[in-house]
């Protein structure tokens, strides 16, 4: 029997009662699994000659420039030109652009690697958890219950996610490809690629509001893959059997769900925006330990960058490796709260999938002294 009310209802007093369980979402949602969560290429215009030397543009008024600058700004100037502008050149264009993409091809791996190590290990275990606790009202400490998910069923569950999340990677890899084969026929003056470029570029946009639409589906039904692993222990094949199966007997019931949690994803947004304002002045606190903590990767990572490359470069990569830490931390009061909504989430579709693994007979929740306050 679909009863989303009381669904709503138990979600909410396992997030009032079970703080612990507060920490594994907010990592959660700092790792990139949270729910919640034009630029125009250079030419030229009319005025454009081919003979035209790019610098020249750029040194018109450098005398003056040159008076009314800091020293440091004069620095950044002559690194721009020494550096960066040569990189744009057209015999080198074409290089630059398909090393950027490599560069942050590699960026992107790294940091979704280092970021799995999080994601993944408490996304486990906060299923787990919650499923422990509907079963006989139990809590557990962090420790016990980060051990739920540093396992083999966190990896598989990161496996499916790589499964799921190819067809869009090849299709980003198209674009970037293409990108790069347009750059490289544009460079050299030839247009008359344009018409077929044209034409893959609708194809892709086709495709990938095809994927949209089937991305859907899928969402749906991965969770029940992933808590048929991470509650049942199922295999990766296992589990896409068993979440399909799940998903088939039971679709109304799983589709009226997820468009309750979509309502309700809408309606926490809109809320969440809203509490961005009432959270301003914590925000402007957490700035202070903000600078503490980003100082510290921002200063390994100037030094690091320091080996190989000039100053400024260096400057530039640790200021940005700073600041990432430095808004992670001044943006730690909004990301709690948009994590709060995450556990309230993972608990609706645990419920859903227990009661859909007894045979829609809801389990009984053991109660305490602790009463959550009435929903709005």
């Amino acid at each position: 029997m679909f009863d989303i009310g009381k669904k709503i209802s138990r979600a909410w007093y396992t997030v009032w009662n079970y703080k612990v369980l507060w920490i594994f979402a907010f990592l959660l949602a700092l790792a990139g699994g949270s729910t919640i969560n034009g630029g125009g290429g250079g030419g030229g215009g009319t005025g454009y000659r081919s003979n035209t030397n790019p610098m020249e543009q750029f040194h018109w008024d450098r005398p003056q420039l040159d008076r009314n600058m800091p020293s440091w700004m004069h620095e950044g100037v002559n690194w721009f030109e020494t550096d960066v502008i040569p990189l744009f050149t057209p015999d080198r264009i074409v290089g630059t652009i398909i090393w950027t993409i490599v560069i942050l091809f590699a960026i992107g791996i790294v940091v979704n690697l280092l970021l799995a190590l999080v994601r993944y290990p408490t996304e486990t275990s906060l299923m787990r958890m919650v499923d422990q606790y509907e079963t006989d009202g139990s809590k557990m400490k962090f420790k016990p219950g980060w051990s739920l998910g540093w396992n083999v069923r966190a990896f598989r569950i990161w496996v499916i996610d790589l499964i799921i999340g190819a067809p869009g990677l090849l299709i980003a890899l198209g674009f970037a490809i293409g990108g790069a084969i347009f750059a490289l026929n544009a460079v050299k003056g030839d247009f008359s690629f344009a018409p077929g470029m044209i034409g893959l570029m609708i194809l892709a946009g086709f495709l990938v509001l095809l994927l949209a639409i089937v991305m859907i589906f899928v969402g749906l039904w991965r969770q029940f893959i992933v808590r048929a692993i991470a509650i049942d222990g199922a295999s990766i094949g296992e589990g896409f059997k068993q979440g399909w199966a799940m998903m088939a007997h039971n679709f109304k019931n799983a589709f009226l769900t997820w468009l309750v949690m979509l309502g309700l994803r809408i309606g926490f947004g809109i809320a969440f925006v809203i509490s961005l304002l009432v959270l301003l002045p914590a925000m402007a606190i957490m700035m202070i330990p903000g600078a503490v903590v980003g100082a510290i990767p921002g200063a390994i990572a100037f030094g690091i960058t320091s080996i190989f490359s000039s100053g400024l470069a260096a400057w530039i990569v640790g200021g940005l490796v700073g600041l990432i830490f430095f808004f992670t931390v001044v943006g730690s009061p909004a990301t709690l709260v948009s994590s709060w909504f995450d556990l309230f989430a993972s608990s609706i579709w645990t419920q859903t999938y227990r009661e859909m693994k007894a045979g829609s007979v809801p389990p009984v929740l053991q109660t305490s002294e602790v009463v959550p306050p009435p929903l709005a």
